[in-house]
């Protein structure tokens, strides 16, 4: 707290006369504007004349505060010998004064410069001895300022909880005083942060920015909006992130001295990240380029740097790859020829390396994330994991799954170390897929459980999303279809509310999905029919794709045969540039199921062998299943029954050891079929009845059809 704010306190002896008292007041209040108007050396010279009256008037009092606003903005100028100089001066005159809260008041002074200069140990000492003597001369004020120092070192020294303890013991005192109140407010609120609570945290910053703004603190105010906006940010509350960085930024063009903990170019990186998130990537990249601009007509590398970063990923977003390649490539040069910041040189090395890995430059992405794995330190937890998980994911589309999942394994291990819960869960995500395409649904189910348990500590709107989605579509495909609607239910009303339109259309997507697989699919088609929108208008070629056949799949469970075939044809035009050949594969086995169910066969052959062909390259064991059983369908009507055979009996048993169970039952009817015809009752009686089995447990209707015809067969 700036003593110029305890005048009348610090006097503590009779008051001077009103003239000289309005003089002093003059001095120190034309400094104030010229600070908070960006002219440090307008404002030095009105405190040095102030200091000058004080002392030609022997006014110790007056001459202890301007020496203190002088030290600070000495500090602000990074002149550091002068501010000490001025800050022991200070302390010498409160020392001769034999007053002891004025001699509190200038170790406090003294302690908050050392704070600022990095030395903690000697902060910590100084605020220790101005609390014992607060305590000594029972000033509960000063008592509440000491207290609220030393909580501000102990957080620096990441030890919240108690920094937390002492904040809570200036609380009775500082929060009675509308100067002290939003400060000791904030300081909870990032204490409660660091402790990893951040309902606390934001709920105490959200009082500490109202008090601030009610009491005219601008520079608490801003202080406080930053740290809400970043923990917003961090959570993924993009609209909220954006509106407190928006605040922050307006502020700091009132405030004479920005605080520490704001720093512009993150800022407006996290604001164009922001609005990228939201889908706003053409505001991002004019904040972005603007940005840029400027730091390069100041010749400030440091800005330059982040924000090339920043373009990168904004380029990306925008689908434009050369432009995004091009701004990291520029920013990695910075980072290795000008200026030398080793965390950042390493993220520009892991977004270019993904960039080079999504242009299908393996070997050149690998490199770079190998490179980047060698410059982070053995303690850079976080550093290394996001390395070793970018390394894992150039190794899966590289098509090794195995050096994927042991790169992965360690990454995990140290985003645990660091603490980072939602960098852990996302990343169980992805292993829980590759699990999952590599021995099937349940050998998955074990990493999405633990990215469950993780959301408890995981505030992120994105991850949150993200992991319940996944969860959703793992949980339907093995029948806990309540759990998975309720999860695919908040997963979207997560993206509506944090305004992720793209978000939002995958999910409407994956909605859509699963009420298809539980027999619903005119409530499918009205999901789609919100989604395709969206998708179009962000011209997304994939979800376009995706949606279309899934449309085309709502439109089969109809009846609709000849919309659904137009509609997969139409998928297939949307992904024919695309470099995953999944899709391909994915929507020529549903659109060949489509032709074998109007009896055109052997087109229906050709495009199921040609699906098969694609899904056994990419090795998607659901894809090759789904497709065998169709092809077993179609070889059955064509009179082939024992090529029939052969494809219903492999896509059963893949289907078996990978847990998916309605594929396994729909090869299984087709087993029945082929017994029917050879007048093997009882091998089609016990093909139906484990097929309807399996057909309950994943709630698929076709199990009431087969009563059915059980009831027939066992009638007759």
């Amino acid at each position: 707290m700036p003593i110029k704010d305890f005048w009348t306190r610090l006097t503590g002896a009779p008051a001077q006369n009103k003239t000289q008292e309005d003089e002093l007041r003059q001095y120190l209040e034309a400094g104030d504007e010229a600070r908070r108007n960006h002219r440090p050396d307008e404002a030095m010279r009105h405190y040095a004349e102030g200091l000058e009256q004080a002392r030609q008037s022997g006014a110790t009092h007056a001459q202890e505060i301007f020496l203190g606003l002088i030290g600070a903005l000495h500090a602000d100028q990074n002149r550091f010998e002068q501010a000490e100089e001025a800050f022991n001066e200070a302390l010498r005159l409160a020392d001769a004064s034999g007053e002891v809260f004025r001699r509190a008041r200038a170790l406090l002074n003294l302690g908050a410069y050392n704070v600022r200069r990095g030395d903690l140990a000697k902060a910590q000492n100084l605020s220790e001895q101005a609390l014992d003597l607060a305590r000594k001369a029972n000033d509960s004020a000063t008592v509440a300022l000491a207290l609220g120092n030393l909580a501000d070192v102990f957080l620096k020294q990441h030890n919240p909880s108690y920094a937390l303890r002492l904040l809570k013991e200036a609380a009775p005192q500082a929060l009675g005083h509308a100067q002290q109140a939003a400060y000791l407010l904030g300081r909870i609120g990032q204490a409660h942060l660091a402790l990893n609570d951040p309902d606390q945290g934001r709920k105490y910053l959200m009082q500490a920015v109202r008090l601030a703004e009610q009491n005219n603190q601008p520079t608490q105010e801003l202080l406080w909006s930053v740290m809400l906006a970043d923990q917003l940010f961090r959570e993924g509350t993009m609209e909220e992130a954006l509106r407190s960085y928006r605040r922050a930024e307006n502020l700091a063009e009132q405030v004479a001295i920005l605080p520490p903990e704001y720093d512009a170019t993150r800022v407006r990186a996290n604001e164009a990240a922001a609005l990228t998130q939201l889908g706003r990537s053409a505001e991002a990249l004019d904040l972005a380029t603007r940005v840029l601009e400027q730091a390069r007509a100041a010749g400030d590398a440091t800005t330059e740097g982040k924000m090339l970063t920043v373009l990168g990923s904004v380029h990306q977003a925008l689908g434009n790859s050369d432009d995004a390649i091009a701004a990291l490539e520029a920013a990695l040069d910075i980072y290795t020829n000008k200026i030398k910041d080793d965390a950042e040189r390493t993220r520009a090395m892991i977004v270019l390396g993904g960039l080079y890995q999504d242009a299908g430059q393996a070997e050149k992405a690998l490199a770079l994330f190998e490179e980047a794995l060698n410059q982070a330190g053995e303690e850079d937890f976080a550093g290394r994991a996001h390395t070793l998980r970018r390394i894992g994911a150039a190794l899966h589309k590289r098509g090794d799954w195995p050096g994927a999942l042991e790169k992965w394994q360690q990454a995990l291990a140290l985003f645990d170390k660091a603490g980072e819960h939602t960098q852990m869960a996302r990343l169980l995500c992805d292993m829980g897929m590759t699990r999952r395409m590599l021995s099937g649904l349940n050998a998955a189910m074990p990493d999405f459980e633990r990215a469950t348990v993780l959301l408890s500590q995981v505030r992120d709107a994105a991850t949150r999303g993200l992991v319940l989605s996944n969860v959703a579509n793992l949980y339907t495909d093995l029948g806990e279809v309540e759990t998975a609607k309720s999860f695919y239910e908040e997963a979207l009303n997560l993206a509506r509310q944090n305004g992720q339109r793209r978000v939002e259309s995958l999910r409407l997507g994956n909605y859509a999905w699963y009420h298809i697989m539980v027999g619903q699919p005119r409530e499918a088609i009205r999901l789609l029919e919100q989604a395709l929108p969206i998708s179009r208008d962000l011209k997304d070629p994939i979800m376009i794709g995706v949606q279309t056949n899934n449309l085309a799949q709502a439109y089969h469970e109809l009846g609709d045969y000849t919309k659904a075939e137009i509609l997969y044809r139409q998928a297939l035009q949307e992904i024919e540039n695309q470099p995953d050949p999944k899709w391909a594969a994915m929507f020529r086995s549903n659109l060949g199921r489509t032709l074998v169910a109007q009896n055109r066969l052997d087109e229906a052959v050709s495009v199921l062998d040609e699906a098969l062909k694609v899904a056994r390259a990419v090795r998607d064991q659901e894809i090759v299943a789904r497709t065998l059983s169709r092809l077993g369908e179609a070889y059955f009507r064509l009179g082939r029954l024992n090529e029939a055979e052969t494809a219903a009996a492999e896509s059963e048993g893949l289907a078996r050891k990978w847990g998916y169970r309605k594929g396994q039952a729909d090869a299984l009817m087709v087993r029945a079929s082929i017994a029917e015809v050879r007048n093997d009752q009882d091998g089609r009686i016990r093909y139906l009845r484990e097929a309807r089995r399996l057909y309950n447990i994943v709630h698929d209707p076709l199990a009431d059809q087969i009563d059915e015809i059980l009831a027939q067969v066992q009638g007759s």
